[in-house]
């Protein structure tokens, strides 16, 4: 090892055990960590759980100046900054919701003070703001996290990724790190060439993991089936659905069963989310009925299950999910569950996904004419947009409305953020606010309360503040429902603007505001968009059906080669002679304590041993040593 590298290594491995206390690092971290340290642009493709994270965090702290870290989740970005400030780190984010005077004061620390983080989701790099902070940034470099979102062929393009290169036309020495879990031949190649990485500066990483045993299941009755699955299991489980409303359904179905769980998606306002968060973390609760929206930056090391309720869309996405099983090293399963009508849906699914274009300009219309931007160029402004309502009010489809700014988000006329809790603001206007104070016709009260507004937030002539209506009802000795109306008042007087709180999405338009009849749609790349996602839906279909390895399949839809896992659903069942003494052992073990139904039993073992269980209990029952009570079994005491 060369004096230069041997520094580095040394140094590395002292930031990894001064703030995590680790002595080594986890697989391919250590040739990442190096790679950035030594100045080289790096893509580094990890599965899930493999500490990405660390990748960028070590030689961040490293280097001198403020690291850049894109990222597209505000929820991901807020737990890896809670995450750095717990270790006595300073790091600050960049995203929605804040007003413009605190992200400009958070720039300012990132150029003058000693921030070490700096989180932004990609949107961000637009606005004239950050990029005349960002000159004067000494920027040491950026981190681009789930960078599969850079490639078109990738299963969450966004095209405000591709913009991240061009921060080199103000830094032209800026050096990468691309990370995702997931990426396919084509997409890696699409990263490299789009952040002008060099193919040796790649590390992609296996998509396998060895404790890992995926198993499909064909079944009627889903929610039978889960309830055998999670009941009396050990360590933790994650079962991902696709709705908000089948994550409060299932969660009811398994608490009238007796197994205690709890529902989280993305609708939840955040004190309920940190609920269920902190529950899970603390183990005070073992089962998480969720959405996609629970598990990006999830850290748990003993889920054992991961269970897939409904047909994910893409391998890339089942692969990604089901990774949070087994984060520990140890044996885990990661179950999928399908019957043929959830196959049928597909079609469907890919229409209502690609609209016409023709409905694709009638919604860019109907978005303009809501939120009164008129046509020509725009500056870039955030507007808050809440879907159902828009939806409401011009009786749409939700579903087909979101697909819709999909498509315009990535025909990149318009951005469409991820949706969050926004919280409430308040701009009052200085001329219209010294007199109505100076007005003697204005009562007592309605003169103290704007007093009080004033005191309690600094700049509300100069911008828009994030206020508190509760914090201010307790200062102001009276309910919440008066404070709002007290608001809602100066605002109708002109005296105020204010924003109350609301879920929901922002909107900006790039640049630009076409008529509707004018908008740019590249039908030709929007064809392209729709032909990737059947052939998306084709591989996770073809997953489902074929009788190969599991692992194999996945290895080889990422263009890995991989010997037969022996431990997924397929290979089980293809070596099940050799075991099934084992298994009717264990069979007569378990009903030797207990009664069960069918599905109970079936619950106690990996998937691909169903049906070798099938046939022990068929012969088991036909030597009479099974007892049938009900619709439960049990072992035959002679």
């Amino acid at each position: 090892m060369k004096p230069r590298e041997q520094d580095i290594s040394t140094a590395i491995h002292q930031v990894l055990k001064k703030y995590w206390g680790y002595d080594s690092f986890r697989s391919t971290q250590e040739q990442i960590i190096t790679k950035v340290a030594n100045g080289h642009s790096c893509l580094g493709v990890m599965p899930t759980g493999a500490g990405k994270s660390i990748c960028y965090q070590v030689p961040g702290l490293l280097h001198e100046g403020v690291t850049l870290v894109v990222s597209p989740l505000i929820a991901l970005m807020k737990d890896q900054i809670s995450s750095l400030k717990d270790k006595g780190i300073k790091a600050v984010g960049i995203y929605s919701g804040q007003t413009k005077r605190t992200q400009d004061i958070l720039l300012d620390n990132a150029i003058y003070g000693d921030v070490k983080f700096l989180f932004v989701s990609p949107e961000r790099l637009r606005t004239h703001l950050f990029r005349e902070r960002f000159k004067k940034m000494n920027v040491s470099f950026v981190a681009v996290d789930e960078a599969h979102c850079i490639s078109e062929w990738g299963h969450d393009f966004r095209p405000e990724y591709r913009m991240i290169a061009d921060l080199k036309e103000i830094k032209p020495d800026l050096t990468f790190l691309a990370l995702t879990a997931t990426a396919t031949k084509s997409v890696v190649e699409d990263i490299c060439l789009n952040l002008n990485i060099k193919k040796e500066q790649a590390l992609v990483s296996s998509p396998i993991r060895t404790n890992l045993s995926y198993g499909v299941v064909r079944v009627d009755s889903k929610k039978e089936l889960i309830a055998s699955l999670v009941k009396g299991q050990q360590g933790c489980i994650i079962i991902y659905v696709n709705t908000r409303k089948a994550t409060k359904e299932l969660e009811r179905y398994l608490y009238e069963r007796g197994q205690p769980s709890m529902a989280y998606h993305g609708g939840m306002n955040k004190k309920d989310r940190d609920k269920v968060s902190e529950a899970w973390t603390k183990g005070e609760i073992s089962v998480i009925v969720a959405t996609k929206a629970f598990g990006m930056g999830i850290d748990k090391a003993d889920v054992r299950k991961v269970i897939h309720y409904n047909v994910p869309q893409s391998l890339e996405a089942y692969v990604q999910e089901a990774g949070r099983a087994g984060r520990d090293g140890h044996s885990a399963e990661a179950i999928l569950l399908y019957n043929p009508a959830d196959l049928q849906k597909f079609d469907k699914l890919i229409n209502e996904s690609f609209p016409s274009i023709d409905y694709i300009r009638d919604i860019y219309g109907k978005i303009s004419k809501h939120l009164k931007v008129a046509s020509g160029p725009t500056e870039i402004e955030f507007y808050p947009f809440y879907i159902a309502d828009f939806c409401h009010k011009n009786n749409l489809k939700k579903n087909v409305v979101a697909n819709t700014l999909k498509s315009l988000h990535q025909a990149e006329v318009l951005f469409l953020s991820e949706a969050i809790l926004h919280p409430s603001q308040l701009h009052l206007k200085e001329g219209e606010c010294k007199a109505l104070l100076r007005n003697p016709k204005l009562s007592k009260r309605m003169q103290e309360f704007v007093k009080l507004l004033l005191r309690t937030y600094e700049g509300l002539f100069m911008d828009f503040a994030v206020i508190d209506e509760f914090h201010l009802a307790k200062k102001f000795q009276v309910d919440k429902t008066k404070i709002l109306a007290a608001l809602q008042w100066l605002q109708k007087k002109d005296i105020a603007i204010y924003r109350p709180t609301y879920e929901g999405h922002t909107i900006s338009f790039n640049e630009y505001r076409y008529r509707k009849k004018d908008l740019p749609i590249d039908e030709k790349a929007y064809a392209n968009r729709k032909k990737r996602m059947t052939s998306s839906i084709d591989a996770i279909l073809a997953y489902i059906k074929n009788d190969k390895c599991r692992q194999q399949q996945i290895a080889s839809y990422f263009s890995f080669d991989e010997e037969p896992c022996q431990v997924c659903d397929h290979c089980i069942e293809g070596n099940l002679e050799i075991s099934k003494y084992q298994l009717k052992s264990s069979i007569e073990n378990i009903l030797g304590g207990e009664s069960l139904t069918l599905l109970e039993l079936y619950g106690r073992f990996k998937i691909g041993e169903k049906k070798a269980v099938e046939d022990i209990l068929s012969d088991m029952e036909a030597e009479r040593e099974l007892n049938i009570k009900g619709n439960k079994l049990e072992l035959r005491k002679w």
